[in-house]
């Protein structure tokens, strides 16, 4: 019996990732007659149709869907040989997907961190929860950290960190420097993320239910958008408290004092059957005792008000 080899499984993945033979060989770095070959090599050591072709564009079968995870974990285990033997590098291949609040808050510093420790950063991107929780699905991505709800069953979530959630305004606001009742608060425009996002559901889910009256003055999907229109005095907004912290806004925002508090659990997002190399496994501890220290500091903070 002729064996699988490695090589055919990274044509597989490359192939089931871009869904264009042409862009999988350049990822490669093979001729596309190459990839074509192996990709025939494979079906047929296999017996299966791993993908169906139309338009140019070439799509997983359910046969191919189903060999994913396997194919993932046999080429990263590879990757974890490899490594056992290496002095230093400087990157990995390995991929990690976070949300807008995340990506814009969080992820610098979770990068910065990890190089520091490490020496070397994975690849990140930053997208809505949607455009991640597919990534994730495809294989795109390796893991995530996110901020919203996913529906699919074969994607997995497991908590990470709280988030609480607050009324943001420029620092010279009349609603600043005070308690501020509910009904103040239906007096106020807001500037909020689009429907549909993860912070825009929390808005609706918790803050809304309190308000009778809610007057949205625009809607952005972009967080320095948002940010630089509340300085412009068009209206609050509600985000993540990490804003109060970040280098360049904190200096110009602050919360509003409101009567109560909201949370949201921020997690970690995987394929049911996705293997952990090293280097993912390093990841997500780093990930985890990054929350420890935030969640210590917000302890003290708390304690000193």
């Amino acid at each position: 019996m002729v064996p699988i080899t490695l090589r055919q499984l990274q044509v597989f993945l490359a192939i089931a990732k871009a869904e264009n033979i042409g862009a999988a060989a350049e990822q490669l770095s093979m001729s596309k007659s190459a990839v074509s070959q192996a990709l025939s090599e494979l079906e047929g050591r296999l017996g299966v149709q791993l993908f169906d072709r139309n338009r140019g564009r070439i799509f997983l079968t359910p046969e191919g869907r189903r060999m994913m995870p396997q194919a993932d974990e046999m080429v990263h285990r590879a990757d974890d040989i490899t490594d056992l033997f290496r002095q230093s590098r400087r990157y990995c291949q390995f991929r990690v997907g976070c949300t807008r609040t995340i990506g814009t808050f969080m992820i610098a510093d979770l990068l910065r961190g990890f190089r520091d420790e490490k020496g070397w950063m994975p690849a990140a991107e930053i997208a809505n929860t949607r455009i991640i929780a597919e990534k994730i699905q495809r294989f795109e991505l390796d893991i995530a950290l996110i901020e919203g709800p996913v529906t699919d069953t074969d994607l997995i979530t497991t908590p990470w960190m709280a988030d609480e959630m607050v009324v943001v305004a420029p620092k010279d606001h009349p609603l600043t420097g005070r308690p501020v009742s509910f009904e103040e608060l239906e007096g106020v425009s807001w500037i909020l993320r689009e429907k549909g996002s993860s912070t825009r559901d929390f808005f609706e889910t918790q803050l809304r239910q309190r308000l009778s009256r809610v007057e949205v003055m625009a809607e952005l999907n972009s967080f320095d958008a948002i940010l630089r229109t509340v300085l412009l005095g068009l209206g609050l907004t509600y985000m993540s408290r990490r804003v109060l912290n970040d280098p360049y806004y904190g200096r110009f925002v602050s919360q509003v004092e409101i009567p109560e508090r909201f949370f949201r659990q921020l997690t970690f997002c995987h394929e049911r059957d996705k293997y952990f190399s090293n280097d993912i496994e390093a990841w997500i501890e780093h990930c985890r005792n990054y929350a420890r220290i935030m969640e210590r500091r917000e302890a003290e903070r708390v304690q000193s008000i």
